[in-house]
């Protein structure tokens, strides 16, 4: 098959991908925000919950590669995107080379990811850290405790330093 024709599929995946985590998260927040006190448990599909907290294990497997790439080669392109190499610590060092397209994909999938849970957290907050079904989608209190993992895991990696 035609290399080109896979890199479209690729692409093609990847976007719906983001299209679909975009969707779930937005469609939790909304239901969220929405519930009524008194009412039933929020409906939210088993099929959105299932996937988007998939499609979670591997963001947070991806920030774990990137801050374990960033800890292990502090000179790394991907080190000096999240401010953990050495060249922001020495500025003598000449810069990294321009990012691999590899790069620049994963480190927005990390920001999307960062901002999705900022959302959630934000959300949970307002539901005064509710983890009831009949105030939030199960979504949003596990993003809002993710997002406290992610936050410890980065001041880890700073820490180590």
């Amino acid at each position: 098959m035609n290399n080109s024709i896979l890199s479209y599929v690729g692409w093609l995946l990847l976007f719906a991908t983001l299209g679909f985590y975009v969707f779930g998260i937005y469609e939790a927040i909304r239901l969220s925000w929405s519930a009524l006190p008194g009412a039933e448990t929020i409906n939210y599909h088993p099929v959105l919950s299932s996937t988007i907290g998939a499609i979670q294990a591997l963001l947070l497997a991806n920030l774990g590669m990137l801050l374990g790439v960033s800890v292990s080669t502090p000179n790394s392109n991907i080190a000096h995107s999240l401010k953990l190499s050495a060249s922001t610590a020495n500025p003598e060092l000449a810069p990294p080379p321009p990012m691999d397209i590899k790069d620049k994909i994963q480190l927005f999938a990390l920001a999307m990811y960062i901002i999705s849970l900022i959302a959630c957290l934000l959300t949970w907050i307002v539901n005064n850290f509710s983890s009831d079904s009949k105030d939030v989608v199960s979504i949003i209190p596990e993003s809002g405790k993710m997002f406290i993992g992610v936050v410890l895991a980065y001041l880890t990696a700073v820490l180590k330093k």
